[in-house]
């Protein structure tokens, strides 16, 4: 109970009214009134009064705690009152608007507090999207080089001695399902005297005159940078390790090596001849006799498959055969060899004893020896009715 409702209980107990109460304390009815209302809290002189006049004490009157005597204590809300002597406390008390003020508070800390999570999460989530959109596009880049389309290369200084070591390999590689049949397989690794991973974008760019093509340089651990392309066939191209800034965009070009001649490596050089029973070679055209509507072949063949433009070839047949045509047509074919390499001059040769005869008059048919390759490319060389022709394989 609270100080005002036990003065009016007292007060009824008396069977005073506050007007009765008010003249002996010698006060208005209004102040007593107040008083039980709680709207007003007695003076200590007039707490000492109500006490004499109730016979309860002071602390019972001013704690809600205190019970009357006889009586339960009853819960109290407002200003509450204690006295200890002449000491007096208030201890406040939450209404429902303040409690629904703390609440609302509370609830717009706590949406700060989520935006500014949120948004944390947004701009990591942002830059996250932007590194691989980087690294799609770097993707890309390397696709659009490796599909043999040329590009604007990036200008920057050209470093040749700015490597610790180096390597390039490259090797034929033939397809014909696909539009380019002819490709070149490059690998490359590269180390840097100066290495900075963290701030620099890497990657190996090839030049061929007016194209240029490039791909993704790895960084392994052994502090090389490591990548590898297809390009179409080219004779001679240069090699550079890009080095792109991430803060300025300056780039460095660090040269590796320029290489040359590489067509020729994968070509294949042929001559054939016409050989009688003791392997001399007829040079009077007699094995190829046509007349009166008819052809005949008769005698012993060698063909012979050689490079005598580079000291490293790459190229070399692995199987052989003659054939007889008509248009597109095949009349006569037999098999040439087995291809045989000989290492005291490092040349190949393939063999076959000939003894044919068709309806045909020479001039309408195509003597060829059909040849492939090591890479699977089918070369075909004409042979005519001369003893001795030679004639490069592209």
């Amino acid at each position: 109970m609270t100080t005002g409702e036990k003065i009016a209980a007292l007060r009824r107990e008396k069977g005073l009214s506050q007007e009765g109460l008010g003249e002996q304390l010698g006060l208005s009815r209004q102040a007593v009134s107040k008083w039980e209302a709680d709207q007003a809290v007695p003076t200590m002189d007039n707490l000492v009064e109500l006490s004499r006049l109730f016979g309860v004490p002071v602390d019972t009157l001013l704690r809600p705690e205190e019970e009357l005597p006889g009586r339960e204590q009853e819960p109290s809300e407002g200003v509450k009152i204690s006295a200890e002597g002449l000491k007096v406390s208030y201890a406040p008390v939450l209404t429902k608007k303040t409690k629904w003020f703390i609440i609302a508070l509370a609830a717009l800390v706590l949406v700060s507090v989520l935006g500014n999570f949120y948004a944390m999460v947004r701009v990591q989530g942002m830059r996250a999207r932007m590194e691989n959109l980087t690294l799609r596009m770097e993707m890309l880049s390397n696709q659009i080089g490796n599909a043999g389309l040329a590009y604007v290369p990036q200008e920057g200084q050209t470093e040749e001695d700015a490597l610790l070591d180096y390597d390039i390999t490259y090797d034929l590689q033939y397809d014909p399902n696909k539009t380019v049949k002819t490709m070149l397989a490059l690998s490359f690794s590269a180390r840097p005297k100066e290495l900075n991973p963290n701030g620099e974008i890497a990657k190996f760019t090839i030049q061929s005159a007016a194209d240029s093509w490039s791909c993704s340089a790895i960084l392994q651990q052994d502090n090389a940078y490591y990548g590898n392309t297809e390009i179409p066939m080219r004779d001679g191209f240069t090699v550079y390790l890009t080095l792109t800034d991430r803060g300025s965009g300056a780039v460095r070009n660090l040269l590796l090596e320029t290489l040359s001649g590489i067509e020729d490596k994968y070509k294949i050089q042929a001559d054939y001849e016409w050989q009688d029973e003791q392997g001399k070679a007829l040079w009077d055209g007699s094995t190829i006799v046509s007349e009166n509507g008819e052809t005949v072949i008769r005698g012993r063949l060698q063909c012979r498959f050689y490079n005598a433009r580079t000291d490293e070839p790459r190229c070399f047949p692995e199987t052989c055969r003659l054939v007889l045509r008509r248009g597109d047509a095949e009349l006569k074919s037999m098999e040439l060899g087995p291809v045989e390499y000989k290492e005291e001059n490092g040349q190949y040769y393939a063999y076959g004893e000939v003894d044919w005869a068709v309806d045909e008059p020479f001039d309408d048919l195509k003597l060829v020896i059909e040849m492939i390759d090591n890479f699977g490319r089918v070369e075909e060389r004409q042979i005519y009715d001369i003893a001795l022709t030679e004639q490069n394989v592209p």
